[in-house]
């Protein structure tokens, strides 16, 4: 089995109230882990959940989307729309965050 999730410090929580925070990942991961432990069952540590549309977002890792849009609204606010397949969603919800990556 693999080694147990390291738990954050405290200093690498923002505190903003983000949805989800470092420690509820955290915790989530733990869950697994311990599940997984206490079962012998590897499988349940990949943490892959059944989706219905693959393109909704992950804090666990980058994916790729088209950007088909992207309103300036303040001098600090961008509106921006992503290209997805037909009914599928980002799945963000409020105090949630979004770091983008540009690739060519």
């Amino acid at each position: 089995l693999q080694l147990r999730p390291v738990e954050p410090l405290p200093s690498q929580c923002c505190g903003s109230g983000c949805s989800p925070c470092v420690f509820d990942l955290y915790h989530r991961e733990l869950a697994r882990w311990e599940a997984a432990r206490a079962s012998k069952d590897r499988s349940l540590l990949s943490g892959q959940e059944s989706q219905s549309c693959p393109s909704q977002l992950s804090p666990e890792t980058f994916l790729a989307f088209r950007i088909s849009a992207m309103d300036r609204l303040t001098e600090d606010t961008y509106r921006v729309r992503f290209a997805l397949p037909r009914n599928c969603q980002l799945g963000l919800r409020p105090g949630q965050h979004l770091i983008l990556r540009y690739t060519q």
